[in-house]
């Protein structure tokens, strides 16, 4: 009988431990979602750059009313989202960043289905309208220095990595709108 407690604190340590360990997200499924780095070169003057926000459409726009209803119908991500602070242009001394890290989770979009974004790209917000003046800085291709669109398909609790954008502020890809 003595022997059994010797036997019976260890092991319900090591069940108390091996629960603890295995329970770090409980019932939570793996989230769905996509990160990458953004790099960027040749900057713009500094007024010049007003906002910068990565973007995901589901179907390329066509012309520039279509960005928003589009956007109105659920089918464009806007990462950070619309009323957050756009990603930041300078580091904390001041100088123009190189690049930027980023995650996006697709909470709150079904995801039962895979999500296919046609069209990612990094936006450059270049003047006070903000319903108007905006251009592609960047975007996510097969090869870089194309122009050409990489789709993005993310599955159900699937987290994609290395959707890495280049942004070059004198050479940005065209519009894919009139």
């Amino acid at each position: 009988m003595y022997m059994n407690r010797r036997l019976l604190i260890p092991v319900l340590l090591y069940l108390f431990i091996l629960v603890l360990y295995g329970c770090d997200k409980g019932l939570n499924p793996d989230p769905s979602g996509f990160s990458g780095v953004i790099r960027l070169t040749n900057w713009p003057p500094p007024d010049s750059v007003w906002e910068l926000r990565l973007v995901a459409f589901k179907n390329p726009p066509t012309d520039s009313s279509s960005l928003i209803i589009e956007w109105l119908r659920g089918n464009v991500l806007v990462y950070p989202p619309i009323g957050s602070p756009s990603f930041t242009k300078t580091d904390s001394t001041g100088r123009f960043v190189d690049s930027i890290r980023y995650n996006v989770l697709l909470q709150g979009i079904d995801v039962d289905e895979p999500v296919r974004y046609s069209y990612v790209a990094l936006a450059w917000r270049y003047s006070p309208n903000v319903f108007t003046d905006w251009r592609p800085a960047g975007i996510y291709t097969h090869q870089q220095g194309s122009f050409i669109p990489r789709p993005l398909v993310i599955a159900k609790h699937q987290f994609v990595r290395g959707v890495d954008i280049l942004c070059d502020f004198r050479n940005p890809p065209p519009r894919p709108w009139r």
